[in-house]
């Protein structure tokens, strides 16, 4: 059955579009050279969904209706998608495939960082306001990796706070299929 606001695009397909923008960001303009992970994922968090409404024109109808359907969203922050107890799950999939596809695309180690904060928040806001799990990684794996993320100083609070909570669910879901 076809979802309603992504036409049925996965959200994979709906991350790659949202990334299209982002592939010219490696090159000598890179907004992101010289900056901490911190400052990246700051500014990450505080964008908004990079998409370009005339862009979406020049794509095939389905993609347009779909693209048309995330403008919706591009008034508000990753940030707030993220920690947003409302935001639709199948948006918090496409954030994790988005965050999963820049890191793929970035080639500085603290871009990838960042871009890493993007992907396990993204999975933390589904296990903590949806209950549910949206990615392969076993409980166990994604709790470390928690636990390593609320370690870095540069993770900002709300977003600790975020993986905290994703931890205690892990831990608890890990309890229960003991």
């Amino acid at each position: 059955m076809k979802d309603d606001t992504t036409y049925g695009l996965s959200p994979e397909r709906l991350a790659r579009l949202l990334a299209i923008g982002l592939q010219g960001r490696d090159g000598e303009n890179n907004p992101y050279a010289g900056r901490t992970p911190a400052e990246i994922v700051r500014e990450m968090l505080a964008s908004k969904l990079p998409l370009d409404p005339d862009a979406s024109d020049s794509l095939p109808a389905i993609l347009n209706r779909a693209c048309k359907d995330l403008l919706a969203l591009s008034h508000r922050t990753i940030s707030d998608l993220l920690l947003h107890p409302n935001t639709d799950l199948a948006v918090i999939k496409t954030l994790k495939d988005y965050g999963k596809e820049l890191v793929r695309l970035r080639r500085r180690e603290t871009e990838q960082a960042a871009a890493t904060v993007i992907y396990y928040a993204a999975i933390g806001s589904a296990l903590v306001f949806h209950g549910q799990k949206i990615t392969d990684h076993s409980y166990p794996k994604l709790r470390k990796a928690y636990a390593k993320l609320e370690e870095s100083p540069w993770i900002p609070d709300e977003l600790k706070d975020l993986f905290r909570k994703a931890r205690t669910v892990c831990r608890e879901e890990e309890g229960r299929r003991e």
